[in-house]
């Protein structure tokens, strides 16, 4: 998947249309895939390694979502307001992303 397919995906989920918040969601887009790579590869990617795989892809883009979702609310663990909570899953992308992606695990 292209990186414009991945960010067309991430804004249908998000239902965001027009281009308004598309450098913030590359950004996350690229986050998100620097921190697929480097738990995967427990921070060793290697130099051929500049993708990530397309295993992964559903990942980074869902990771977005959720780190997209939590802006304005960063490290907020609860909150409640007028008879409705709020509590989060996964603190940030980066939890979001390492609960889903197996680093690789090599023998020394």
């Amino acid at each position: 998947m292209t990186d414009a397919e991945k960010l067309t995906s991430v804004k249908s989920v998000l239902g965001i249309t027009g281009t308004d918040e598309d450098t913030s969601l590359s950004a996350y887009l690229a986050l998100a895939e620097a921190e697929i790579l480097a738990w995967l590869y427990s921070g060793n990617t290697p130099d051929d390694v500049t993708d990530v795989p397309t295993r992964y892809e559903v990942t980074q883009i869902m990771g977005v979502v959720a780190g997209f979702n939590m802006q304005g609310v960063e490290g907020q663990t609860s909150h409640s307001e007028n008879g409705i909570s709020r509590s989060w899953k996964h603190e940030d992308m980066v939890a979001y992303v390492r609960s889903r992606v197996i680093p690789y695990a090599v023998i020394v």
